[in-house]
């Protein structure tokens, strides 16, 4: 990719011809160029918006939808039409309200005057993230979104491309009515459709049934590394609602992204979700672009070349969330990898020597403390802490 293009994509764009009233529903064809900064915190791509003229703050998800929580719904002027059911990542139901938000504004120029959003339930993780909710593809329907990690901003063109992006150069997404970014990637000598979710921590999240293809298509597609047992994602129903499962860590020797760019060595979980994921930290290697009106995915390198994410895609050899008993957090073993002294259901007092009796009932606690490290110690037990644990990284 030449110097020019990096520069448009990667740099602070400006408005090249003012007039965009709406992204939905625009009713003019001069081009608009804007660029939103964002922050990353705990893994979440975090931006300001206003809703009725008042400011908040969103997770750009777009692996999800426009939501925002139900304390904050009165406050923002969501106006609520009909209640409906969705699923999570677990096949868990809720219910939720599905609303109307007015005068929904994204940087300068772009508008949803009677945009969808879901009304859920309140959320301790957004709550602590500062946030009130989630903004999805839907909201970028009509326009060109570039998101540019290494600098912390995205980028919104319309109604066409920046220049010098040819729309031959993209390669086609299967959004399914969803506003998705789902998109065929070479791994190894297989394709399989990936979906490319901001909303998604981690890098790879590789499905039951893809590594089933990639293993009996052999040819050293995937490599098996350690087997586990436990839980992996806790959707919309919240822990009660996840699933155990048999899981596996597993290395992909060659991704090959659109446009060529190879990523070795890519570490990845594998568990029984509906579809392969890049999470956020893919977006390190390379500005993704999603032309959503023509449904054109492109991805620029920051660097050409083949790279190696052995290091950067490890993952620890345990889980541990926190469950509340009493009011107070108490932090249990969900999920173990390969040879390791833990159960699940064993309670952890303390990682490191840092006690962990009055710490908040929030999963950022334990990452937070494991940030940096290849092994950390744990002390384990029923009635008080007992034993040692050492876990590593994998």
């Amino acid at each position: 990719m030449s110097r020019r293009r990096i520069w448009f994509l990667a740099a602070a764009v400006v408005l090249v011809a003012a007039g965009m009233t709406g992204a939905a529903n625009a009713q003019t064809t001069r081009i608009v160029h804007d660029t939103i900064p964002f922050e990353i915190i705990q893994n979440k791509f975090i931006f300001e918006a206003t809703i009725d003229g008042k400011p908040a703050r969103f997770i750009l998800d777009t692996g999800g939808q426009n939501i925002i929580m139900a304390e904050h719904a009165e406050h923002y002027g969501i106006e609520l039409i009909k209640q409906q059911t969705i699923l999570d990542v677990n096949d868990a139901s809720t219910q939720v309200w599905l609303g109307a938000a007015k005068d929904f504004r994204i940087g300068k120029w772009m508008v949803w005057n009677t945009g969808k959003i879901l009304v859920v339930l309140n959320n301790q993780f957004f709550r602590d993230l500062g946030v009130v909710g989630t903004v999805g593809g839907d909201f970028f329907e009509s326009v060109c979104l570039a998101i540019d990690r290494r600098n912390r901003r995205f980028t919104i063109s319309y109604p066409y491309r920046p220049a010098g992006v040819s729309r031959d150069a993209g390669t086609p997404m299967n959004m399914g009515g969803t506003f998705h970014a789902v998109v065929p990637v070479s791994v190894g000598s297989e394709k399989i459709d990936i979906l490319f979710d901001t909303g998604k921590s981690g890098f790879l999240a590789l499905s039951a049934n893809d590594f089933e293809k990639l293993n009996a298509a052999g040819h050293g597609n995937v490599e098996k590394r350690e087997t586990g047992f436990g839980l992996l994602y806790v959707g919309v129903g919240g822990v009660e609602a996840a699933i155990s499962d048999t899981v596996h860590k597993v290395n992909v020797p060659v991704i090959t992204l659109p446009g060529g760019k190879e990523l070795h060595n890519v570490g990845s979980m594998v568990g029984r979700h509906p579809s392969t994921i890049f999470g956020q930290e893919m977006f390190d290697y390379g500005i993704v672009m999603l032309d959503y009106p023509r449904g054109l995915f492109y991805f620029f390198p920051y660097e050409e070349g083949p790279t190696d994410v052995a290091a950067e895609t490890r993952a620890w050899n345990v889980r541990i969330l926190p469950f509340v008993d009493d009011g107070r957090a108490v932090f249990v073993v969900v999920m173990t990898l390969g040879d390791i002294d833990l159960r699940i259901g064993d309670r952890v007092w303390s990682i490191d020597g840092v006690d962990l009796t009055n710490e908040r009932p929030a999963e950022d606690v334990i990452l937070n403390l494991l940030e940096g490290r290849d092994t950390a110690t744990l002390m384990v037990g029923e009635q008080g802490p007992s034993r040692e644990v050492i876990i590593r990284k994998i």
